[in-house]
């Protein structure tokens, strides 16, 4: 199981948007990927999905190689893209944006829609499998399963969408952002489900603007400036960064940190 991507090229008009980015997502693993606003993170990792759109001329290269047991998607290297991303939307990779509950079904409860997604994974024919153990999972009450998703606190929604992709039986999740506007405690439990997913297999693909995570998660750290991977590295080689954007976020990091 892996996903790898290479040489992913972005435009908008004339104007590059991503150049040249490649990334690896290993099963088990956390890649943690770095940058400022606006430096091309979330683009990258739409394009996971074959989910850039409204931008012209949009992708115009990507190298997508899905790895499944045996089976190989190249969803970029089709004639329909869009049908050949259709069995790695949900079955590989999971996508768990910056808003969690704006992804979520406002007229289903929590629990109807982790019975959709075990029905899609196959595990669920009707209602014979509750979602309460899936709840269980990421820390919260059964009693959530009444629930819809506006009566969610932003940490609730950040662990139902981790749920619904363990439910969906996910090879492969990207998290936009999980702890953005989320109090410290919130924070620690968001990032204890990401490594409980890890550590059951998952492999993730952290998106953040925050060094703070890479330490605290992190197995592979990218960061990106202006739409380019400038540093390429082990997480645990952060004090070895050598770009000045990479050095810049981390002497940001050591300052936040103080003050703390």
């Amino acid at each position: 199981m892996s996903v790898h991507l290479r040489s992913l090229r972005i435009l908008a008009g004339k104007r590059a948007l991503v150049s040249q980015v490649s990334l690896h997502i290993l099963p088990g693993q956390i890649t943690v990927l770095v940058g400022a606003s606006g430096s091309g993170k979330t683009l990258t990792a739409r394009s996971l999905l074959g989910l850039v759109h409204g931008i012209e001329p949009g992708i115009v290269a990507a190298d997508l190689e899905i790895q499944d047991g045996e089976v190989i998607h190249r969803p970029y290297a089709a004639v329909d893209r869009e049908r050949a991303f259709v069995p790695v939307r949900g079955p590989l990779i999971a996508w768990l944006p910056q808003n969690p509950r704006a992804a979520l079904d406002p007229l289903q409860a929590v629990g109807a829609q982790i019975r959709d997604c075990l029905k899609l994974s196959g595990q669920n024919t009707g209602l014979d499998v509750a979602p309460e153990p899936w709840l269980e999972r990421v820390s919260l009450a059964k009693s959530v399963g009444r629930l819809y998703p506006h009566q969610l606190s932003g940490g609730m929604a950040q662990r139902v969408g981790i749920a619904l992709a363990l439910a969906r039986g996910s090879r492969f999740l990207i998290v936009d952002e999980p702890t953005t506007g989320l109090d410290p405690s919130l924070r620690a439990g968001i990032l204890e489900e990401l490594k409980r997913a890890r550590d059951s297999g998952v492999g993730l693909l952290l998106i953040t603007h925050d060094l703070r995570l890479v330490r605290q998660l992190g197995d592979h750290l990218l960061v990106m400036d202006r739409g380019c991977i400038v540093e390429d590295r082990p997480a645990q080689d952060l004090s070895a960064m050598q770009s000045a954007q990479a050095q810049a976020l981390w002497q940001a990091t050591l300052r936040l940190e103080a003050r703390q």
